[in-house]
């Protein structure tokens, strides 16, 4: 026996590995194998898909770019359409036609024609990249402007699948309206442009109304107020200094600082070059053009010989950290100003800047101040004494016209309205009969109230009381705020007053 078949039985008859592998109670037999009906028959190709694989391989290929190569394949497949069905999921970057398989293009095609029917279903990101690159290059669309449209619509509604793909189509549509140079219009709600206009805003505040002031600071502020219990509370006066202040450092930069406080705040705009839809395939069929195009007066465009740059704000585009400093500076000296139960500190901000807020802030509540002030109050509570006292004269003056007139004849007094014993002269003080006569004879009423301190509606009422015992009825209408008499008691009143 050979050293070999010794060591192999020596092995086999080990009782260690014969129970570890449990052979003793181990039973094999035959069992199926179950396969796919794909698995089982070919998968057949369609001669278009082996016609489109072919281009790969033709001679104008081998000097092309792989930009050219998907853009032929698209172009040439464009109208195609497929019932298949496929249900896998895999990765693939920069995805291209040439990188799928024949199962997967089966499939892709398939869920192309499904989308182009608005039937947006979840599909394998290659899938949907591929799409997105075939309208890049406007594959599936007769014009730039249906590219854009179907572009926009597939990227809206996606993304509520999956919110991934947002950051680079809010990046190809702005590139898509600058390459094919459409209306500018289009990229009105775009969050780089809406950051654009948000700073046009605040480097044009001085041309800007509040509202627009205000709106630019909230969207581009890294101090998001809107949650500051001070605001909350007093939205209003915040909102007041915050706009104030803005102004006032704006103003002093512009006096006393070489560069404004824009600079300051966002920096200046600056031409770098630019990757025409970066990250994408994209096939140039203007690769030598020269242009120019300007989304605004910040963002602008400029391709020589097939060379692109951008002319913009660089930096962080989304909430400026700087602006926000100085918005919270705002909450915590109004918080200090008004001593509200939750301080907040604040040290990011200069001296001046504080000192600038600080006399904002001095200066609203002054406002505020005189205004209160100036407010006319009525005590209700006072008007029975004056009654009483108002009686008091009434009683006097009676008596004095009772001993220097006439008493008036019966037939005069009796008038479409009856009233009772009218005298010569009403129970009025001087300064009320002098503002009845200038009712009565068109007179200036404002400065006869003048003269004698009292309001035009003080003066009324006052009248009216004295003389409801007369006519029983007011004499002067003041529903409208301008003072009015009635005109059935006119001709009354002009025997009881005479114009000096």
């Amino acid at each position: 026996m050979s050293d070999k078949k010794v060591i192999l039985d020596q092995v086999l008859s080990d009782e260690k590995l014969i129970n570890s592998l449990a052979f003793k109670d181990r039973v094999y037999k035959d069992e199926p194998i179950i396969r796919t009906a794909s698995q089982l028959k070919p998968l057949s190709t369609p001669r278009k898909i082996k016609e489109m694989k072919d281009i790969m391989y033709s001679p104008a290929a081998y000097w092309k770019t792989s930009a050219w190569l998907f853009y032929s394949q698209g172009k040439f497949m464009e109208d195609y359409e497929d019932s298949f069905s496929y249900s896998e999921d895999f990765t693939k970057y920069y995805p291209c036609y040439r990188d799928l398989s024949v199962e997967q293009l089966r499939g892709y095609f398939t869920w192309r024609k499904n989308v182009r029917q608005n039937k947006i279903e979840k599909a394998p990101l290659p899938f949907v990249y591929i799409y997105i690159y075939e309208l890049l290059n406007c594959i599936g669309a007769e014009t730039p402007e249906e590219g854009f449209k179907l572009l926009k619509y597939f990227s809206d509604e996606y993304a509520k699948i999956d919110d991934s793909i947002k950051k680079y189509t809010e990046s190809w549509l702005v590139d898509f309206i600058v390459y094919y140079e459409l209306s500018p219009e289009l990229a009105n709600d775009m969050s780089d442009i809406r950051h654009d206009k948000a700073l046009l805003t605040l480097m044009h505040w001085n041309e800007r109304s509040d509202d627009q002031l205000f709106e630019a600071i909230s969207e581009l502020s890294s101090y998001q107020f809107q949650r500051s219990l001070y605001y909350v509370s007093y939205p209003d006066e915040f909102r007041t200094v915050l706009i104030r202040s803005f102004i006032k450092i704006s103003e002093f930069f512009s006096e006393k600082r070489k560069l404004p406080l824009f600079t300051k705040l966002f920096g200046n705009i600056v031409e770098c070059s630019h990757n025409m839809f970066q990250s994408a395939v994209f096939y140039d069929r203007q690769s030598l053009r020269s242009c120019e195009y300007s989304l605004s007066e910040i963002h602008t465009y400029t391709c020589k010989n097939g060379k692109w740059s951008c002319r913009k704000i660089y930096g962080n585009r989304s909430r400026n950290g700087r602006l926000g400093d100085l918005v919270k500076a705002v909450d915590s000296l109004l918080r200090k100003k008004k001593d509200f139960r939750h301080k907040l500190s604040c040290t990011d901000v200069s001296k001046t800047t504080l000192k600038l807020i600080q006399n904002v802030i001095d200066e609203y509540y002054e406002e505020l101040h005189r205004k209160e002030a100036r407010k006319i109050t009525i005590d209700l509570s006072k008007l029975s004494g004056i009654r009483r006292a108002a009686d008091i004269t009434r009683e006097k003056l009676l008596v004095d016209e009772e001993e220097a007139q006439d008493t008036v004849c019966a037939a005069e007094v009796e008038k479409t309205h009856e009233i009772a014993d009218i005298p010569d002269n009403a129970p009025l003080e001087a300064d009320e009969k002098e503002f009845l006569i200038a009712l009565l004879y068109n007179g200036d009423i404002a400065a006869a109230a003048k003269k004698c301190g009292k309001m035009p509606s003080i003066l009324a009422d006052s009248i009216n009381e004295k003389m409801f015992e007369v006519f029983s009825d007011n004499i002067i209408d003041f529903s409208e705020d301008i003072p009015q008499l009635i005109e059935d008691y006119t001709d009354e009143l002009k025997e009881m007053f005479h114009k000096e």
